[in-house]
């Protein structure tokens, strides 16, 4: 695999291959990213310029399964992925662009240039935060593609009535349909079996039917409901391609707030559903003459991760309900969510980097979470006739106890819990929690 760029999308998909095993080569025209990359991972490095084709064949270019452009430039990106294309047309081309004038309004243009795969950072960070919205902005709550499925990740308090329980009696207890996919238990992931006992502070790993989930939600009080209306803070990029993906509906209870008048107009005249405020978030009067704190969401959507992170944490303290914030240069401030109160905090680098992986592991992955510091990762496979698991039935598939069939969507799009005697069909979409030390050999069983 070969990676054109050093910046935090590149190292990041870079640490995400090196770990599933593969050969990554980074290439950048500056030696100090390429000291770093080099430094940290277990990768080659060129120093050069992407779009040189000396460059491109001292990276092995001729040979490389896949080239990924994920530079900061968009140019740079199509016309590197555009020349290994026409030169290498057996090796895959991946290539990040942010600008609409290359993807267009309404989506992303396959075979730009012969690129086979187009990936855009603000449509795969909106996609992601509309999902998160329709969850009822909870963010141990995670959906898929093509299932109806979730998976919920449950601390277990030191005083809950599930404690010495087994995963089995736990089932009984709740009267609901699940599976628990992993535990995390003191920072140490494991795949469970029904026969083993939940202790004070792990971690579980719950995948279930919406209803289910809301049904477990219950009972430790902590349900969530979508939000009623939401104000959106900062005309950004990832701001229109979130509005672009909500119905005209749910526009009417949005209100954008920024302190550009053209942005203010533009937003204006694209949305006529919206409330445009034109304000700055920052002037101390604002949240209180425009009665932000009433709202039941805030999500600050600037291009200042900094202004995003104290706009959510001070939403919360003035009475909106929830709260996100938005980061695209820093993921360290992932990190502080927790303690400022915010409920969700969405890096545009992990989104893009997921969207990355879910291409290159094979056309049948159609979502990838990586949960737990990359310790755990949760696929959804869609089953083909090639696949070694199809027509097989779950008690014959041997995981080597790494991996758990968590939940079965069938082609009619009615999900299930699976059990032993549960036979894949061609057809089905199936999620997978797997260890990521076997996630090769999980890709294999039912690539």
């Amino acid at each position: 695999m070969i990676i054109l760029g050093a910046g935090r999308r590149g190292l990041g998909l870079a640490k995400q291959l090196v770990a599933d095993g593969k050969d990554v080569v980074i290439i950048d025209s500056s030696h100090e990213r390429i000291e770093k990359a080099v430094s940290k991972l277990d990768c080659l490095g060129v120093l050069g310029n992407g779009t040189n084709i000396g460059t491109l064949l001292e990276a092995g270019v001729d040979q490389a399964e896949a080239f990924v452009a994920v530079t900061d430039s968009d140019e740079i990106n199509l016309v590197s992925s555009g020349l290994v294309s026409s030169s290498y047309p057996q090796t895959k081309t991946v290539a990040a662009i942010r600008s609409l004038v290359y993807t267009g309004l309404d989506g992303l243009k396959e075979g730009l240039l012969g690129i086979d795969h187009i990936v855009n950072p603000n449509t795969e960070t909106a996609k992601a935060i509309y999902n998160i919205i329709e969850q009822g902005v909870n963010g141990n709550v995670l959906g898929f593609n093509n299932s109806s499925l979730l998976l919920y990740n449950f601390h277990v308090e030191s005083f809950s009535s599930y404690v010495g329980s087994s995963i089995r009696e736990m089932r009984s207890k709740l009267g609901a349909d699940f599976i628990i996919a992993s535990i995390n238990r003191r920072g140490l992931v494991v795949v469970p079996s029904g026969n083993t006992t939940i202790q004070a502070n792990d971690i579980l790993s719950i995948v279930a039917e919406s209803e289910e989930v809301t049904d477990i939600l219950k009972t430790v009080g902590k349900l969530q409901k979508r939000p009623n209306n939401m104000v959106l803070v900062g005309g950004s990029n990832v701001t229109r391609a979130l509005l672009n993906r909500m119905s005209p509906s749910m526009r009417s209870r949005v209100t954008v707030v920024d302190q550009n008048p053209d942005v203010c107009e533009t937003f204006s005249e694209r949305f006529r559903e919206i409330l445009v405020i034109k304000a700055d978030i920052t002037d101390e009067d604002i949240m209180a003459e425009e009665q932000l704190g009433s709202y039941d969401l805030l999500v600050a959507l600037t291009d200042n991760d900094e202004l995003n992170i104290i706009t959510a944490s001070y939403a919360k303290r003035i009475g909106v309900s929830r709260s996100m914030a938005l980061i695209k240069q820093n993921n360290n401030y992932t990190r502080m969510a927790s303690y400022l109160e915010i409920d969700v905090v969405f890096s545009t680098t992990d989104t893009t980097v997921e969207s990355l992986l879910r291409y290159l592991r094979g056309t049948n992955v159609s979502s990838i979470h990586t949960l737990f510091n990359g310790q755990l990762e949760i696929f959804e496979f869609i089953i083909n006739a090639a696949s070694e698991v199809c027509n097989k039935q779950l008690k014959d598939i041997n995981m080597r106890k790494k991996a758990i069939i968590a939940g079965i969507t069938h082609a009619d799009g009615t999900s299930s819990i699976p059990t032993g005697p549960t036979t894949l069909v061609e057809g089905d979409t199936v999620l997978v929690a797997v260890l990521r030390n076997s996630s090769e050999l999980i890709q294999k069983l039912f690539g």
